[in-house]
Order: structure tokens, then sequence, then C-alpha cells
């Protein structure tokens, strides 16, 4: 997820008055999706199997396993760069504990089809909140363990903001949350590592006001980041966290880890403990 280093092209079309061009660069840098369509038995994953639904006229998929007797679901947002496959092995982590799993591939991204945007993200993951119950007709919203990783945890966190996560307008709230490397904003992004460009990103179509939203955050909460991700600094992840309303959170520090790497034997046991405290209560 190296976006904002990408960002810097985004600015300098704008500071040349390339409007036309740079919603397209805006979506280029910030969903650098791979479009390729992988079968979860080719990616390595037996028991895994493709979930097709539909939203705004696209087609939609996700990769799905039915969870062992008692064990929760893992909605996963995954982040900005690649594709489902590319997660398999932290996919496989969760099916190796009986977890469930339905995780949807983003527009663009895994044979899913249309165009990415903060809207249409936002509307893909409430429809795929509606599917996963559709897709496990008996599961409870306290069975689901909601899982944002990186770009996933805008997407997760404005995805709490909406009706369908409201015990009285849809499923409810699921058991938990998780947010590996939270981001406050795109715009909080840019500044931070482009000075003085954080006016102009607050002017893209793309915002992600992940602080904003945080107050939708009312379930037990568990947010991991490391110490030396230079890509989203960890003070924001300490900001989300700040921010959220959850009585029951937690706030796991991966001491060296960067963006990438917080899946380490130091941090796992933490994130296994979290998930079964809540979901199989």
């Amino acid at each position: 997820m190296r976006l904002l280093f990408k960002l810097l092209t985004l600015v300098v079309l704008g500071s040349f008055g390339m409007i036309a061009l740079s919603s397209v660069a805006e979506r280029f840098v910030l969903y650098p999706f791979d479009p390729s369509h992988v079968e979860p038995a080719d990616a390595g994953l037996s028991g895994v199997t493709e979930h097709r639904f539909h939203n705004d006229d696209e087609t939609l998929i996700a990769w799905t396993a039915d969870p062992a007797p008692g064990k929760p679901v893992i909605l996963y947002f995954h982040g900005n760069a690649g594709n489902l496959a590319v997660r398999a092995g932290r996919l496989r982590r969760f099916l190796d504990r009986g977890y469930g799993l339905f995780a949807p591939a983003y527009r663009g991204s895994s044979g899913s089809t249309g165009t990415p945007s903060e809207a249409a993200l936002t509307w893909d993951a409430e429809t795929a909140y509606h599917a996963l119950f559709t897709r496990f007709s008996d599961l409870p919203a306290g069975r689901v363990i909601l899982y944002g990783e990186s770009l996933g945890t805008a997407v997760a966190i404005a995805l709490m903001a909406t009706p369908s996560t409201n015990s009285h307008k849809g499923f409810g709230p699921p058991a938990a949350i998780l947010l590996e490397a939270p981001f406050t904003s795109i715009s909080d992004l840019a500044e931070h590592h482009y000075p003085g460009t954080g006016d102009f990103a607050a002017k893209l179509e793309n915002k992600w006001p992940s602080l904003t939203r945080a107050e939708a955050l009312g379930p037990p909460l568990l947010v991991l980041h490391g110490t030396k991700d230079d890509l989203i600094p960890i003070e924001m992840g300490r900001q989300i966290f700040a921010a959220a309303p959850s009585r029951r959170k937690d706030f796991l520090t991966v001491k060296g880890a960067g963006h990438t790497d917080l899946w380490r034997s130091d941090a796992l046991p933490r994130l296994w403990r979290f998930i079964d405290q809540f979901a199989l209560r």
C-alpha cells in the first residue's frame, strides 16, 4: 500500500490544472488492485468457495468458508494493493483455527467488476454485510468478527456507520472489530508525507474520513499497529482508538513492526484471544 508515494503525482497534476486527469490518477493511486480472477483452490485454499453477489449492476466476488461448530465468521476487508490471492496465507490462518470466512473483493479486484471509489466501496461493503447473512443463513451478527486491513480499516469503519449494522434498522453490529494499521483520512496521510498537500487532498473525491466516522465503533475493538510503520504512522491508529466510544477496547503496539508484518508470533496470540473472547461467548 504505497499510495502516499504516488500521491505526489496527483498533487503535481492538480498544480498544473489537469483536473480531467486527476480523478483518473486518484483512482489509480488509491486503488491499485489486481483484477486477476483466481479461484481459491488455485491459491491453495481448500474448503474455500467463491460466492458472487450483486450491487449497482456490478458482480462482486467473495471468498467464503463455513465455520467449525460454534466458531465465528471473519468478515475481512483487505488492503489497497493486489487481490484476495495474495492474502491466502493469512486467510488460511483463520481457517486453521476453525473460523469461517467472508472476504469480499473490491470493485476492480479479483474478478469483481466495476470501478472503485469511496462511495462505491462503502455501498458494496453494506451489500456484502447483507450477502454474508444470505450465505450463512443461520449466523447471528454476534458471531461475526469485522476485520479491516489498511484501506480495509476505512471500509470497515464506513460500514459501521451504515444502517446495516444497526440493531433496529439492519442485522445489528458484529461481535467485535479488528483494525490493522488504520489511518485517519486521506488528507491527513497526504499532509503527513508531503507537508502542505493536505488541503489539496481534502478536495479529492475519495476522502475516507475514518477519524470522523470512528464514533460508530461501539463494539469491542482491537487496533493493532506497528511502531515502525513508515506508511501509516502509529499516531493515526492511536487517534482512531481514542475516538472510538467502545467500552471494551485495546491497542496492540507491535514493536519494531512495519506496515505489512504485523502478524508476528508476539502479536498473533493477542489477536486470537481477542476474537475468541468476544465471538465464543
